[in-house]
């Protein structure tokens, strides 16, 4: 509990204007690529942050321009594109983790799960997976 503020448990579905307003329908995404054999997904940045870390960890021999080219990606992966991270990813001939195949390129995938609510079942909705929410109250 904080000033003005009162905890509530929220609906399990929202409706898409409340998540629209916040932003959460146009950027609640994450870069993705796909192991081109197996279908498994993996979060891009994910794959190239755990790669570029365990360069650094078990790679002893590497060159000071070469570990602050890694350090360069580690610190921007926030600001990567989708075609700049496949393009860093092809760069260090990163492969899926866990069968050592090829992975497509990033592609955005939306972490709302939408669904139709309403007596009608037009009105498009979203599960809302937070049990709890914050809303300001009015004393």
């Amino acid at each position: 509990m904080e000033e003005d503020m009162f905890e509530i448990r929220c609906p399990c579905v929202t409706p898409e204007v409340v998540l629209k307003a916040s932003g959460h329908v146009d950027k609640f995404t994450d870069l993705m690529v796909k192991d081109e054999v197996t279908g498994d997904c993996h979060r891009a940045d994910h794959l190239l942050k755990n790669f570029l870390n365990d360069i650094l960890a078990k790679d002893a021999k590497i060159t000071a321009e070469k570990k602050k080219e890694i350090l360069t990606d580690l610190a921007s992966l926030d600001e990567f594109t989708g075609p700049e991270l496949g393009a860093k990813i092809k760069a260090y001939n990163i492969k899926a983790p866990d069968t050592g195949n090829e992975v497509s390129e990033p592609y955005p995938f939306n972490l709302m799960f939408a669904t139709t609510i309403g007596p009608t079942g037009l009105v498009p909705g979203y599960v809302d997976f937070s049990p709890i929410a914050m809303i300001q109250v009015w004393l």
